[in-house]
């Protein structure tokens, strides 16, 4: 009888064990946060303020010069076409720097132009798709029109339409120039003075 008492005290014992372990609530293990990989091929690259652009020059020229004969006060004029390259880099949106070139071999025969310079360019965006400039450097003139080559103060003034807005002041993609310089303006002995009207296509990288 006791052998029976104490048998059935330990079947009650496990049977209690056993549906206890059927009413225990499993812990719950959050899953693990993966980091969303970056979209490469949608990620943004910033504007570096590099870029370069090319157009067409048109030049008027003047020059009184006693050693062309213009003893008299006789003006040798030109009228000449060709191309302007130019390459600069963005500091800021309102400071740059600018080189240039300019060829003119079309137009009145044997008065081709070349200039080469070397401008700051402080610059105002009038809206996110519209700039002014202005060009204040040195440069290197030389003419068929005149007896040798000279290096003067140059300047000029243009304004530029961004066919993408900014982005926080910075641009990038193509843009379209019109402008106006002088790139070389001598008085006495030498009246020589020359005006370039430019206009061109420019890519910000």
């Amino acid at each position: 009888m006791k052998k029976l008492v104490i048998s059935l005290t330990a079947l009650v014992a496990l049977s209690n064990t056993v549906f206890a372990g059927k009413n225990m609530v499993p812990a719950v293990v959050p899953p693990a946060v993966v980091p969303p990989k970056p979209d490469i091929a949608t990620s943004v690259v910033p504007p570096i303020g590099l870029y370069i652009g090319g157009g067409l020059t048109y030049a008027d020229g003047e020059c009184k010069c006693p050693t062309l004969g213009n003893v008299n006060g006789k003006t040798s004029e030109s009228k000449t076409y060709g191309v302007n390259l130019k390459g600069g880099y963005d500091f800021n949106e309102f400071l740059g720097i600018e080189a240039r070139y300019i060829y003119t071999p079309w137009g009145d025969e044997d008065k081709t132009l070349k200039h080469y310079g070397l401008y700051l360019k402080p610059s105002y965006g009038v809206s996110e798709n519209i700039d002014l400039y202005a060009l204040l450097g040195y440069g290197k003139t030389e003419c068929e029109t005149l007896p040798d080559s000279y290096k003067s103060f140059a300047w000029g003034i243009g304004g530029e339409y961004l066919i993408n807005k900014k982005e926080n002041g910075n641009k990038k993609g193509l843009g379209i120039y019109l402008e106006y310089s002088k790139p070389l303006k001598k008085s006495s002995p030498k009246d020589i003075d020359t005006n370039l009207g430019s206009a061109g296509i420019v890519y910000h990288f």
